[in-house]
């Protein structure tokens, strides 16, 4: 049913994979997807597919404080200052190293802007060669008619083993891929999903979060992969799984005891057409819609 969407849109679609390692010296490796929409090599996908970006900047200015304020405290001849001193740990899940792989070697991620409460993110991959995308997206315009039960298919790359060593010698990572293909979902629209976006004391921003439902989940490795139709439009970028309750809570026995088991349906978001249109527009890049 999908199959031509899918051949249509699968050079524009690359994984995109994480790696990060903790103070405590655990790693832990997350995949994802995003959309490349032109030929200058920019694209979208979801803000959290990359939350290991600002997470190491954060970490990383948290972890210099506590080296000042340790040094400080150091100097301090008192029992205060001992006191002070022991209470102060690293937390063990801070980033010492980290490391974004988005789908191609020698290509980095540069440009990037988000807004947090939509899961948006766009940015450009530098550098590309805009021969190894055959079709560019053409998104739906948020104006033409949205019919409940249209088929839609989330493309991204569920169920990959992502396997990954840190190198100390180099500090960097080693990953290894198996079965990094694109995984393919079918569901229904079902309707749109409205928020506000998080009032910060200032004006509140013109782009507001908006999602489109459809009747299956999305699966991991699927954010910031497209929706798209049997067309191969894209209708959204995959956001997240929501859960619903069904109101349906069999009893099932446990030992001497009954232990109520509540039901859900569980639905995928995707950023709306409205939210992706409006910020490309706002940061001028071009893209197709129709």
């Amino acid at each position: 049913m999908f199959a031509d969407a899918i051949e249509k849109i699968s050079s524009a679609v690359r994984p995109v994979v994480a790696c990060r390692r903790n103070f405590d010296k655990s790693t832990e490796t997350t995949g994802g997807a995003l959309l490349i929409i032109n030929k200058e090599g920019h694209f979208i996908s979801a803000a959290h597919t990359f939350e290991v970006v600002p997470l190491a900047k954060i970490h990383a200015s948290a972890a210099t404080k506590l080296a000042v304020k340790t040094i400080d405290l150091k100097k301090k001849d008192t029992k205060e200052a001992k006191r002070e001193l022991k209470k102060l740990k690293p937390d063990n899940k801070w980033i010492t190293a980290s490391s974004l792989w988005p789908g191609s070697d020698g290509q980095s991620v540069t440009d990037l802007n988000v807004i947090p409460d939509a899961d948006i993110l766009i940015g450009r991959l530098d550098s590309f060669d805009p021969s190894t995308v055959s079709n560019y997206p053409v998104f739906k315009s948020p104006d033409a008619e949205v019919r409940i039960g249209t088929g839609l298919c989330k493309v991204g790359f569920a169920f990959n083993e992502l396997e990954t060593e840190f190198d100390a010698s180099t500090n960097g990572f080693k990953i290894d891929f198996k079965n990094l293909v694109p995984f393919p979902l079918e569901g229904m629209y079902t309707r749109n999903i409205a928020f506000k976006g998080q009032n910060t004391g200032k004006d509140m921003p013109a782009i507001q979060p908006k999602f489109i439902e459809t009747s299956t989940p999305g699966l991991k490795g699927h954010s910031g992969g497209p929706l798209v139709d049997k067309a191969g439009r894209v209708w959204g970028i995959q956001s997240r799984t929501a859960h619903i309750p069904l109101g349906i809570n069999p009893v099932m026995a446990k030992g001497s005891r009954g232990e109520e088991l509540e039901q859900f349906l569980n639905v995928s978001w995707a950023i709306h057409p409205e939210v992706i249109i409006q910020f490309l527009k706002e940061h001028k890049i071009d893209f197709k819609s129709e």
